[in-house]
């Protein structure tokens, strides 16, 4: 290959390197680029490695051919090089945890004992059956609740008597509730006698509401 065929070569490659440069730039300017993408290193690097691609290519006898490689070599490498870098995309936000299921409540319930016992009786009325099955529904639609059943009395009697009594009534109340399915290691019962009236013992009004049973989550 001639020195003045090569020089046309590597010229011709570094001209169509530096069009195709700018053909992939004319939608963005250079000064948003970083320096490696500016079109004219872009340009002279397409050319060169094109021109070397031609040089490479050609002989004696096929100057024009390979002049017309690496030109068109020249080009696609500039372009490539001076194409636009795809952004990077943001990493999608992660999914928020769902809350937690609220926690079942129970409310508490009071049985008075004209409904629940007789007097001076732990043996369950007919009537208490009706509020101690819906009681025992809530507790088997929700497993995990736990419950004490607390006995209450008057004052009238000994305290000590009024002691058992009032655990044996408690101890009624949870034994109907296990027929009903509950689990017994659900239930803690209590007898507290005459210790915690919720009205006077010196009327039979008083004396009534002091006697009741009372359940209430743990």
């Amino acid at each position: 290959m001639k020195k003045s065929t090569t020089g046309l070569l590597l010229g011709s490659a570094l001209v169509v390197g530096l069009s195709g440069c700018a053909t992939s730039n004319t939608s963005t300017t250079s000064s948003d680029k970083p320096w490696y993408q500016h079109p004219m290193v872009c340009g002279l690097a397409g050319g060169v490695i094109g021109g070397g691609i031609g040089y490479a290519s050609s002989g004696e006898s096929d100057e024009d051919d390979g002049a017309a490689i690496g030109a068109t070599a020249g080009a696609t490498i500039g372009a490539m090089l001076c194409a636009d870098s795809p952004e990077p995309q943001p990493e999608p936000e992660p999914m928020p945890e769902p809350e937690p299921e609220p926690e079942p409540e129970f409310e508490p319930v009071t049985l008075q004992s004209d409904v629940t016992f007789a007097f001076d009786s732990a043996e369950l009325r007919p009537g208490a059956e009706y509020e101690l099955n819906e009681v025992a529904a809530t507790l088997n639609d929700n497993p995990e609740i736990r419950v004490t059943i607390a006995g209450h009395t008057d004052a009238i009697g000994s305290n000590e008597y009024n002691l058992d009594l009032s655990q044996d009534r408690a101890d009624s109340v949870a034994d109907y509730l296990m027929s009903q399915g509950v689990a017994g290691d659900r239930m803690r019962t209590v007898g507290y006698g005459e210790e915690r009236p919720v009205a006077t013992n010196e009327t039979d009004e008083g004396r009534a509401m002091n006697r009741r049973v009372e359940i209430m989550s743990q």
